[in-house]
């Protein structure tokens, strides 16, 4: 299986994205958290995609029995389940990037649909600057870990930089075209670089 790697033109095999995974969980510490409402998407999408068998294989990966969708587990917790059925979703979606960008998009409905996204929801208002800009409330809620920055680079278009976060770059591709898209923000681009070992920088547009 050879999927496309972070860095453009180079080609990864399975393995090089489970040791992709490893390296980014050993970067990772105890106080490094995301709320359980991701680990209990992950789930549902393995339950959709086939059915029991594939929910307990991801469940036994996380090492928990049960997951409260607004609890702080370790963000290794999810970096564990997602490298253990990685394979079985590109078998669905063609390619790692893009399975990867699918989580990512299933993120940001599964946080809107929390407790806590309907408490944000006054955030989902606005234009495509607005919502971006309220990404970093929510990201601060979402987990314990990373910093954005977010500069306007024109009227339509703007970068945001996203350091010491612990998925690879596709699914953050993911995460800010479902928030864009969800808002019926039209001809929405996301080109996102790596730009350090746990950073990432985005080129953003729209109409």
């Amino acid at each position: 299986m050879h999927q496309h790697a972070d860095v453009a033109g180079v080609e990864w095999t399975a393995r090089d994205w489970e040791q992709e995974f490893a390296r980014r969980m050993a970067l990772a510490g105890p106080e490094d958290t995301a709320r359980g409402v991701f680990c209990n998407g992950l789930l549902r999408v393995m339950r959709e995609l086939g059915g029991g068998d594939l929910e307990l294989r991801c469940r036994q990966a996380s090492g928990e029995e049960q997951f409260l969708d607004f609890f702080n587990y370790p963000i290794t917790t999810y970096l564990r389940m997602v490298s253990a059925v990685l394979g079985l979703l590109v078998e669905k979606h063609g390619s790692a990037e893009e399975a990867l960008r699918q989580l990512g998009r299933r993120a940001v409905r599964d946080m809107g649909r929390s407790a806590a996204g309907k408490a944000l929801g006054l955030m989902n208002t606005g234009e495509a600057r607005t919502k971006l800009e309220g990404l970093r409330v929510v990201y601060q809620i979402a987990v314990s870990f990373g910093a954005i920055e977010l500069v306007n680079t024109g009227p339509t278009s703007a970068r945001l930089t996203l350091k010491r976060v612990f998925m690879p770059l596709a699914f953050h591709e993911g995460v800010l075209l479902g928030s864009l898209m969800a808002r019926d923000v039209r001809g929405c681009q996301v080109r996102g670089r790596q730009v350090g070992p746990l950073s990432n920088e985005y080129e953003i547009s729209w109409e």
